[in-house]
């Protein structure tokens, strides 16, 4: 991730844009593979692309999105985004978790990993990413930061095994 992507996604974060309205923006680029092209084009004058924009997206949204494309960082919209979810979680303590499992795990059973996390970490909330993972055999692993806990069957087989070539 670049130093202009974390200053734009600040920049978002400062004009109080919603992280409803990021997810929107994402999902319109997601629907229309189109329009990435044609904003990152040199060949399409910017008046035109700023005409599309602000007919297609929110006015905070919209009016980044022309900066991007008169300072030609359009290609950085993707990194914006992420660094802007990223930013927006460090801001209202919302810790990023990645779930590993082989079968999904019940709503109690996240709110227990998340009761865990949030007494570990001292954050408000966290927001997971489920990961279907059918290698793992049974269990899960579950990566926060630069911490992984792997309470899996594989891990544990694993770490059997490492105990027995090491004796």
């Amino acid at each position: 991730m670049t130093q202009t992507s974390i200053n734009y996604a600040r920049v978002l974060y400062g004009l109080s844009v919603s992280p409803e309205s990021i997810k929107e923006a994402k999902e319109i680029f997601e629907k229309t593979p189109q329009l990435f092209p044609v904003l990152e084009s040199p060949v399409v004058p910017v008046s035109q692309k700023e005409k599309a924009i602000k007919r297609i997206f929110e006015k905070k949204v919209a009016d980044v999105i022309c900066v991007l494309c008169r300072h030609h960082h359009a290609e950085l919209l993707y990194e914006i985004f992420q660094a802007y979810q990223e930013y927006y979680n460090e801001q209202n303590q919302i810790l990023n978790a990645e779930l590993s499992y082989v079968v999904p795990p019940s709503k109690e059973q996240l709110e227990g990993i998340e009761a865990f996390l949030n007494k570990k970490y001292g954050a408000k909330a966290v927001a997971f990413t489920l990961k279907e993972e059918k290698s793992l055999v049974g269990g899960f692993v579950l990566r926060v930061k630069d911490q992984e806990f792997d309470y899996s069957l594989k891990g544990r087989i694993n770490a059997l095994q490492q105990k027995l070539i090491w004796r």
